[in-house]
């Protein structure tokens, strides 16, 4: 991502030179100021249609960040699943986190000291997202059904459950008298 905040340009003209034409640069800042809300909308709509690929061991990294507050980099080394990862594994994982934006770092004396910087539901909220957009192109309805066909095979319990919820809003309208029928 740029590090520019595009919202806010503050331009210096300086005075056109003869016959009313502009300075050769301040053409160029005007070409590109006049580019920068098309630039803008593009800069956010690149952010919101893609979560960055997250790999195994970042999610690992991610489950001990949302089961404890803040960590070190030793801390989420001992609470890894894979004894055999080495502390500066943890460590360029953290930074590759750090850089998606994922986790949030603060410096304490020599250490980092991390925390999530995204819920897990947020997470799950993206990834649905970023699958609606590529599989079923934004339309919710074979992402709705794939999950209730998903949810019904691995939890038929939970499908049950999550059925009778679905109808219970349409029941509850019903069964509420009008304003009009007093």
């Amino acid at each position: 991502m740029l590090g520019v905040d595009t919202s806010t340009v503050y331009l210096k003209i300086t005075p056109p030179l003869r016959h009313g034409r502009l300075a050769p640069r301040n053409a160029i800042i005007l070409r590109m100021v006049f580019k920068l809300p098309a630039l803008k909308q593009r800069l956010h709509s690149l952010r919101a249609v893609r979560l960055p690929d997250l790999g195994k061991r970042e999610l690992l990294v991610l489950e001990v960040l949302w089961a404890n507050d803040d960590c070190t980099a030793q801390y989420i080394q001992s609470q890894m699943p894979d004894e055999g990862i080495s502390l500066s594994t943890v460590q360029s994982t953290l930074e590759r986190l750090h850089r998606k934006r994922l986790v949030q770092r603060e410096k304490i004396g020599r250490a980092f000291c991390y925390r999530a910087g995204i819920e897990r539901s947020q997470l799950i909220s993206a990834l649905l997202h970023d699958m609606t957009q590529q599989v079923a192109a934004g339309d919710l309805a074979p992402v709705i059904s794939g999950f209730l066909d998903f949810v019904a095979s691995e939890a038929p319990e939970l499908a049950s459950h999550l059925s009778e919820s679905l109808r219970a809003p349409d029941a509850q309208t019903k069964n509420t008298p009008s304003q009009g029928d007093d």
